[in-house]
């Protein structure tokens, strides 16, 4: 088995998010250190065995402009390799930076091209069946909607979206993460 040189761990690398993301946000996104953070996922901050040939991992600060709601997700190949349609695991950092989300979610912008108006409704719709027919799921998780404040963010569809787009999750607060080992196995779970 190949070892990793872990630079953070995960703990790390979201409290870092978390704590200097609204600050960065005023300066240039192109070159910016803490969003070639993001885009590179979870490499080097977890272990090969969690991620596996089968998953590959990237993250989102924003194309051009930083992004409202940040993002680091996990993608199984077989099912998705872009946030965009399909199923993954993501972590959603609210736009305030006070909580993220590890959420099993859906690619929102599938929904939006395919069915316009009707796009918040169908997403909202295969997240409830998802809810009640998923027998496989970990204790941790729940299905409580998460809040990325969609409600002040009028110019973008994508914080309701990803919000209609959860299926579980679990919230962590900026000031009350969890430790390194417990954050962890809840992405193992």
């Amino acid at each position: 088995m190949i070892r990793r040189n872990y630079i953070l761990s995960l703990h790390d690398l979201i409290q870092i998010i978390l704590t200097k993301y609204s600050n960065e946000k005023k300066k240039k996104i192109a070159g910016n250190k803490l969003a070639s953070l993001l885009r590179n996922g979870l490499h080097n901050i977890v272990s090969e065995d969690l991620l596996g040939e089968d998953h590959q991992t990237q993250g989102s600060a924003g194309q051009g402009q930083w992004s409202i709601v940040p993002w680091i997700g996990i993608f199984d190949k077989n099912i998705s390799t872009t946030a965009q349609k399909g199923f993954d695991i993501v972590y959603l950092f609210s736009p305030d930076m006070q909580k993220v989300y590890l959420s099993l979610n859906q690619g929102w912008t599938l929904y939006k091209e395919n069915f316009g108006n009707e796009a918040f409704k169908k997403i909202q719709t295969v997240s409830y069946y998802w809810q009640n027919n998923l027998k496989t799921r970990s204790s941790r998780m729940n299905d409580t909607p998460i809040d990325l404040q969609s409600n002040i963010f009028k110019t973008s569809n994508l914080p309701k979206g990803y919000e209609l787009g959860n299926i579980f999750s679990i919230c962590y607060e900026k000031n009350k993460l969890p430790d390194n080992e417990i954050m962890v196995q809840a992405l193992r779970d």
